[in-house]
C-alpha cells in the first residue's frame, strides 16, 4: 500500500509542476482565466477550516466523524436550499466543494494512517 501511496504522490506532484511550469513559461498566462469562482474558493476554504480546526479543538473526537459531521451539515443546508428553506440556491458544484475542502483536512490523517509502521 505505501508503494501505491508513493506513486499515486509522485504523479500528483508531476501534474502540478507540469502545470505550474506551464504558467511559468507561458507570456501570456491568465492566472484568473483558471480561477475556480468565488463561492467555490469559499466552499472549500470552509469546509477545510471548519474541519482542520474542530479537529484540533476536541482532540478526542475522531476526525472520521468530525468530516462526515461537516459533510451531514453542508448536505442538510444544500437540501434546505432546495425547498427555500434557507437563501441560496442548489448547486452541485457547492456540493463537490464542500467535500474537497473536508477531504484536504483528512487526506493528512488517512495518509498517517497508511504510512505508520501499524496503519493504526
Amino acid at each position: 500500500m505505501q508503494t501505491l501511496i508513493a506513486w499515486a504522490g509522485r504523479i500528483a506532484l508531476l501534474g502540478v509542476l507540469a502545470v505550474a511550469f506551464s504558467g511559468a513559461i507561458d507570456p501570456h498566462h491568465d492566472a484568473a482565466r483558471n480561477a475556480p469562482p468565488a463561492d467555490v474558493v469559499e466552499h472549500v476554504a470552509y469546509g477545510y477550516l471548519l474541519t482542520v480546526l474542530t479537529i484540533v479543538s476536541l482532540p478526542r473526537v475522531s476526525p472520521w466523524l468530525i468530516g462526515a459531521g461537516f459533510l451531514g451539515v453542508a448536505m442538510t443546508f444544500e437540501l434546505m436550499q432546495v425547498f427555500g428553506l434557507v437563501s441560496g440556491t442548489f448547486q452541485w458544484k457547492d456540493v463537490a466543494s464542500n467535500i474537497g475542502g473536508v477531504a484536504a483536512a483528512l487526506v493528512p490523517f488517512a495518509l498517517a494512517r497508511r504510512l505508520s509502521p501499524r496503519g493504526a
